[in-house]
């Protein structure tokens, strides 16, 4: 079975992760691990003996442990009734370093999905306010799908789920995948599409788009397509996700066109704190 990996640092971000994670592990029919990754050389100058990390792996394993029943016993005890199909929820400490470590797991057969905190997670870390750094590093580079939740994010609800696009392409490319969360969450699903300054290359993208969706591999049989007005793409998606109360967006993972402007340092830390919508990221390589 397929598992879900969930990467926490001990802040109120990471905890909101967790419980998103132990929620699609449930309704995805998926196991869970969470992950903490330590490196040493962060929390002291000194070198240490191989017994001081051992006990320090040690401490951190029996904190995460704490961590994770916290968050993830209060989102199963809502499945009641259904306690043959809960998830093996598993914790480990991992030495290292955050982004590689995250990034190997990533490309493991068994690893569906990670879900992490984005932006505004970091407790506990030296210096503080790495792990937002982290987030965005899996988020591009992760051979996985990735959801990244934002900081100061409430309870899991996916009631409505947009699927963002440049070109048909990328809805085909990552259909696999969206096609299993949609099954499984059972949203409102939606289609949108930043128009640019071309109004025949428009009309043809969305000629193509209707003959995608009357074929066997779209990802859902009802939808809403929404096409916003050229502009800003990242305002654009901004005002969107607000306006239609969006619960989760979901974007391609290869940096061209629409995602190049998309996926920068300069526009997707703002798309993350001022959405406060999770992001799921599914790359085109998978």
């Amino acid at each position: 079975m397929q598992k879900i990996i969930v990467p926490v640092d001990f802040s109120d971000t990471a905890a909101a992760a967790l419980r998103f994670g132990t929620y699609l592990a449930e309704t995805m029919n998926m196991d869970l691990t969470v992950i903490h990754v330590f490196d040493t050389m962060l929390s002291t100058s000194q070198t240490i003996s191989s017994r001081a990390r051992e006990m320090e792996q040690a401490r951190l394993g029996e904190q995460l442990k704490q961590f994770a029943q916290r968050n993830v016993e209060p989102v199963l005890a809502t499945f009641q009734g259904r306690l043959d199909t809960l998830p093996v929820v598993r914790t480990v400490a991992l030495e290292g370093v955050a982004a590689q470590t995250i990034l190997w797991q990533s490309a493991q057969d068994e690893v569906g999905l990670i879900v992490v905190g984005g932006v505004g997670a970091g407790a506990g870390l030296h210096p503080p306010g790495i792990f937002g750094g982290v987030a965005r590093t899996v988020a591009l580079k992760g051979a996985c799908p990735v959801i990244l939740i934002p900081k100061e994010y409430g309870y899991p609800r996916v009631e409505r789920l947009s699927i963002a696009f440049a070109s048909v392409e990328d809805i085909r490319k990552i259909s696999a995948f969206t096609r299993r969360i949609i099954q499984a969450l059972h949203p409102e699903v939606h289609f949108v599409h930043v128009r640019d300054a071309d109004d025949h290359t428009e009309a043809l993208r969305e000629e193509e788009f209707l003959e995608l969706a009357c074929g066997p591999g779209f990802p859902s049989y009802t939808y809403r397509f929404d096409a916003l007005p050229r502009g800003k793409v990242v305002e654009q998606l901004l005002d969107y996700v607000h306006r239609e109360h969006i619960n989760l967006l979901v974007l391609g993972g290869e940096r061209r066109t629409f995602l190049e402007r998309l996926f920068t340092s300069g526009h997707l830390r703002p798309l993350i704190k001022r959405s406060g919508v999770p992001l799921l990221v599914v790359p085109f390589n998978r």
